[in-house]
């Protein structure tokens, strides 16, 4: 790129890497679940906005007010905890609105259980992401294998001149008998490793942790014929427990606010995250066919 230099080049690339990786997992955690009917009782971008507070905060809510009807806010506890510390009032806010509610006035979701953002384990991954492929980026850079040469300044020219020989690939460097080569010219090669597949391998594994704490099914699958059965398994195990960890909080929402305003919202699975979950069903099961509903065997007997 022209009129930057080479740092400035390297702090862009950065930046924009770990960008570009915040913003895939973030597009992918807010589009596991929908909120099927909640736009139509609060309003278009109610089931957007309501991901988007669950991955950003951890928490969100629904309320009924008494002018402007159902909305899905943000929310923060406003006071005192209860015995199972829950807030005994909360703060329901948004851009222009802002209002403190009892907490048996309001439909209060979790994330999980714990009320842990989704953000700050996807930003730990992207971190790592992004240190990775730009390892791999410099260490494709140093496969060009750049050489220092080190000479008098009276041959600066020159030095130059040979160097531009050596990197347009000239089968023989030529020069006169008063350049003396030994007393003139040092060459250090800074040769490097290449190491970008095991990189990229290591990239694949992070990735694939990521993509089981969000309950996807991308593990293993470029090495899955090398896994023995037990492993497969635990590994589909371990998916269904992180998915249900989502999934369980949002159901049991849907259920407090569909008895308390009498709206008819079910949580979604959205279709696409159902076929990356083919070879996961057993605890999760398409309802309808199309619709990708889903129930969780695993979050049944939980609540019972």
């Amino acid at each position: 790129m022209k009129g930057i230099t080479d740092t400035e080049l390297s702090m862009l690339l950065n930046n924009a890497t770990a960008i570009d990786y915040e913003d895939r997992l973030h597009m992918l955690a807010v589009s596991l679940f929908n909120w099927d009917g909640l736009d139509e009782a609060c309003g278009f971008g109610a089931s957007r906005f309501l991901e988007e507070s669950l991955y950003r905060y951890g928490k969100a809510c629904v309320v009924k007010d008494e002018d402007l009807g159902l909305m899905a806010l943000n929310v923060t506890p406003a006071g005192k905890l209860n015995i199972y510390y829950l807030p005994i009032k909360v703060n329901a806010f948004s851009t222009g609105y802002n209002k403190i509610y009892d907490f048996d006035d309001v439909v209060y979701i979790m994330n999980n259980e714990i009320q842990k953002p989704t953000k700050d384990t996807l930003t730990l991954f992207a971190a790592r992401l992004y240190e990775t492929e730009r390892t791999a980026d410099v260490n494709l850079q140093a496969q060009k294998t750049p050489v220092l040469i080190e000479g008098d300044k009276n041959v600066l020219l020159t030095l130059k001149n040979t160097y531009m020989q050596y990197s347009g690939n000239m089968p023989v460097i030529y020069g006169n008998k008063n350049f003396d080569v030994s007393s003139k010219l040092n060459v250090l090669r800074t040769d490097a490793p290449y190491i970008v597949d095991k990189l990229e391998d290591h990239k694949h594994n992070l990735w694939n942790d990521c993509m089981t704490f969000l309950g996807i099914n991308n593990a293993n699958t470029s090495k899955k014929e090398r896994l023995v059965t037990s492993e497969v398994e635990s590994n589909d195990q371990l998916i269904n427990y992180y998915l249900n960890c989502f999934y369980k909080t949002r159901k049991k929402a849907c259920d407090i606010l569909n008895e308390k305003f009498g709206t008819n919202v079910e949580i979604v699975l959205n279709k696409e995250v159902v076929d990356l979950l083919a070879e996961t069903t057993e605890a999760l099961e398409e309802e309808g066919g199309n619709n990708g509903k889903v129930h969780s065997n695993n979050t049944k007997s939980t609540e019972e």
